[in-house]
């Protein structure tokens, strides 16, 4: 219950922290490792560090008489290989397809950084919004406590009624509306562990009052 020299004061809303850097790393590592389109070029970038940058040819034949070069007679293989000297092209193609898949990681990275502040702000309304309902209920109760001890008119209940009815309505409206952003930038940033990355995403976005 408030008290009625806090009745008079003007509310004071503290700036919320947004402290978490444990949840924010664990979020953004996650995004690297699970966002599909990263996972697509760093395949591609794996699969072209492993591919050889040399050729092989198999030779099978058949000799009706022994050589000296060649053995007995009857089936014989060779295999020739060839190893280029001067040909940069499969270094040339890993650095590519590397260059491409760090430049997506960093366009992610920071179209998922400006999702998260994005969240914080809708986070800090909803705080907001819940101080605002606590301080209304608070002079509801106080005010119905003033009626009862017949200081005040029941007719003075209709406004603070109103009033915290209000107020909880936004405070509901806002939290719903946090809620869903999270579910968004979890299933677009987060692949298949989205559940996983929208719980960080609570964790980071969830402010504390100084």
């Amino acid at each position: 219950m408030i008290r009625p020299a806090g009745m008079a004061a003007a509310v004071a809303l503290a700036a919320p922290l947004f402290a978490h850097a444990a949840p924010l790393d664990d979020a953004l590592a996650l995004v690297h490792k699970a966002h599909p389109v990263l996972q697509a070029h760093r395949s591609e970038y794996r699969e072209t560090t492993r591919q050889r940058d040399w050729s092989s040819d198999i030779t099978l034949g058949w000799t009706q008489r022994g050589t000296t070069e060649g053995g007995a007679a009857g089936a014989n293989a060779g295999i020739r290989v060839t190893i280029p000297l001067f040909d940069r092209s499969h270094e040339l193609r890993s650095a590519t397809a590397r260059s491409a898949w760090v430049e997506k990681r960093a366009l992610i990275t920071t179209a998922f950084m400006a999702a998260l502040a994005e969240l914080e702000t809708l986070s800090a309304a909803a705080l907001e919004a819940e101080t605002m309902r606590d301080f209304y209920r608070d002079q509801l109760e106080y005010r119905q406590r003033q009626v009862e001890e017949g200081i005040s008119e029941p007719d003075t209940l209709w406004s603070a009624t109103e009033t915290a009815q209000r107020t909880e309505m936004e405070y509901q409206k806002a939290q719903q509306a946090l809620n869903a952003a999270r579910d968004r930038v979890a299933r677009e940033y987060g692949g298949r562990q989205w559940m996983t990355l929208r719980d960080l995403l609570a964790a980071h976005t969830t402010p504390t009052l100084h």
